[in-house]
């Protein structure tokens, strides 16, 4: 089962440059990575320091998989000092899209 991976953090304004250009970073060594799908980095727009990581996976298993591995650390190093004292993970099970919902009912006729 698709899950998708949401971590979010608290960026010092004074490094927001930098941390998008670690994420950037970051992202293209887990690019290949066998299960990841894709990601994206979202700023608040209410709230700019927030910042959230959605990262797509085929599995949690294969997720846990390539987070348990050293090799994780790593990859991910260039963003650690940006959010080490905020950060919070957490993993949701795709229960439905859009697009596995079907074609949207047709609309009724105005009386």
């Amino acid at each position: 089962m698709t899950v998708r991976v949401v971590i979010t953090a608290t960026i010092d304004p004074a490094h927001h440059e930098a941390f998008e250009r670690a994420y950037l970073e970051v992202t293209a060594k887990v690019q290949g990575t066998p299960g990841h799908l894709r990601d994206e980095l979202l700023r608040d727009a209410a709230a700019p320091d927030r910042y959230c990581l959605l990262a797509e996976w085929e599995s949690e298993a294969l997720f846990r998989a390539w987070a348990d591995d050293p090799a994780h650390i790593a990859q991910s190093a260039a963003m650690y000092p940006y959010w080490a004292d905020t950060f919070q993970r957490r993993i949701y099970d795709v229960r439905a899209t859009l697009d596995s919902l079907g074609p949207a009912p047709a609309a009724s006729p105005s009386a």
